[in-house]
């Protein structure tokens, strides 16, 4: 009796030791307002769903979703460190999960994949390497044992567009640890999945998710902007209650220079405050302001953010372009005051803030025309950026404001259909590229290699796409070369193909 009661207990614990999952209506609506931003409500069914199904490890998931989230949006170091147990705590209870489950492997993958994110945020970039490849690891052998385990798709898909994004400096790391991927792959994986989730109800909760990586790599990294039209119709309906997908409109219609949109979006996000704080959508404003030569209520906007973000990105620009506000208004004393905070404020990490903390470097006032020219581009005004440069006199500029002109007139001939012009100017500018560290001859080959690409001359193409990656620069350099890096090997797979042919 005494073995038996042994042998019960014993096999009792193994039975109580794997957990249980459940995606149900509690979780899948949990994980709408979570991706909405909406905190409070989402843990409202977590509430719901822990009373009726305690020992659902989905629950912790969810909860280390929405600790994630916060740590990323709100770029608090405080937020980050409360937040991390959430990632342990789930870990450890998806660890209980039994081996047969798809879900074992997929939801510690993604764990892994989301706080790696966090961590690049707060610095941490070794621990973000070692979990980006313990989540390819865990998505692979997830994907490789249960093939038919849709939700594998998403996860491997933004796996593989991490990994081309590597520029080449670091490609040795992805050779150390055996990591292959491209964005081109990682992009088709994702409509394939989006088809999916638009065709069987069962994953239907992953859709938005899918959509909004789709929205980011359409805008960001496709040369070809039709297909971000396709998202943006389908994330403005969905905006009103959703603050991922009006952040996510906004980035679009910005980028597609439909300026009267944007600002309606933007004025949704002042009719809800049940959303999480997410105060880098005022510095959005505030650039977007600034474009529009609405300096006062830009000023007003950067000040909203620096008052209120506990972060470091995009400090420095922040207060760089409430310098430029005050120069527009023909202020430069106010202008000298403010640049004079960028040294010791925020960090390098982006591009911008680069950018910004370069310019407080020259010490030395900017052109205010050239400033205004680079402003109405960025703006979509490109007549008006046009007549700017025109009126600049060029016997005050010194040679790399003459390479900026240069530079921006290729800019707007280019966004202007003008394209044979636009290429002359660009490869006036590619020709200086070892006179100056600036970024304008790498982004002058950067377009040109997308322009020959358009143009089906892909050997042109190629060789502008390489002459990016090979150039030495300060600003803007992991981006400029991640896409032209992604260029090459949209091309080179072109050229395959027409040989095979």
């Amino acid at each position: 009796m005494r073995k038996l009661i042994i042998l019960l207990l014993v096999f009792g614990f193994f039975k109580i030791s794997y957990a249980q999952l459940h995606v149900n209506d509690n979780c899948k609506l949990s994980y709408e307002y979570i991706l909405s931003l909406r905190f409070e409500e989402a843990n409202l069914y977590l509430d719901k769903e822990k009373k009726q199904n305690p020992n659902n490890v989905y629950i912790p998931y969810l909860e280390s979703y929405i600790g994630f989230l916060k740590s990323f949006i709100s770029e608090d170091d405080e937020v980050f460190q409360i937040n991390q147990d959430r990632m342990d705590k789930a870990l450890e209870a998806i660890d209980k999960l039994e081996n047969s489950s798809p879900y074992k492997n997929y939801l510690k993958a993604n764990i892994n994949l989301q706080w790696a994110f966090a961590r690049i945020k707060f610095g941490e970039y070794f621990s973000a390497v070692i979990e980006i490849n313990r989540a390819y690891r865990l998505i692979e052998k997830n994907s490789t044992n249960f093939p038919d385990f849709y939700p594998n798709i998403t996860t491997h898909a933004v796996l593989k567009i991490i990994i081309g994004l590597v520029p080449d400096k670091y490609d040795w790391v992805l050779d150390l640890i055996s990591m292959e991927g491209s964005v081109e792959e990682g992009t088709q994986e994702l409509y394939q999945f989006l088809e999916i989730a638009e065709a069987d109800s069962n994953y239907a909760y992953l859709k938005n998710e899918c959509l909004f990586y789709l929205g980011f790599i359409e805008i960001n990294l496709n040369p070809v902007k039709e297909n971000s039209q396709n998202i943006l119709s389908q994330i403005i309906p969905l905006s009103d209650s959703n603050l991922l997908f009006n952040y996510m409109s906004i980035n679009i219609l910005t980028k597609l220079g439909r300026n009267f949109e944007a600002e309606k979006q933007f004025s949704k996000i002042n009719n809800h405050d049940d959303y999480y704080p997410f105060y880098f959508l005022d510095y959005l404003h505030a650039d977007f302001l600034l474009k529009e030569q609405e300096t006062d209520s830009a000023k007003k906007y950067f000040a909203i953010f620096l008052k209120n973000f506990k972060g470091k990105n995009y400090i420095k620009d922040a207060w760089r372009k409430t310098a430029w506000a005050f120069l527009l208004e023909g202020k430069p004393d106010k202008y000298k005051k403010l640049i004079s905070v960028v040294g010791n404020s925020g960090n390098n990490d982006v591009g911008i803030d680069k950018d910004a903390q370069l310019e407080y470097e020259q010490d030395a006032v900017p052109n205010v025309a050239l400033i205004k020219a680079r402003l109405l581009f960025d703006g979509f005004r490109y007549n008006m950026a046009l007549t700017e440069l025109e009126n600049i006199d060029d016997s005050n500029l010194n040679f790399e404001q003459l390479l900026e002109k240069k530079y921006r007139y290729g800019r707007i001939y280019h966004k202007t259909n003008k394209t044979e012009i636009a290429k002359k100017y660009y490869k006036e500018v590619v020709i200086s590229s070892d006179l100056t560290s600036k970024y304008f001859p790498a982004n002058s080959a950067l377009n040109l290699g997308e322009i020959y690409e358009l143009q089906d001359s892909l050997n042109m193409a190629l060789m502008y796409y390489k002459k990016c990656g090979q150039m030495n620069f300060n600003q803007f350099e992991n981006s400029i070369k991640s896409m032209a890096k992604e260029g090459a090997r949209r091309v080179n797979n072109d050229l395959s193909e027409k040989k095979q042919n």
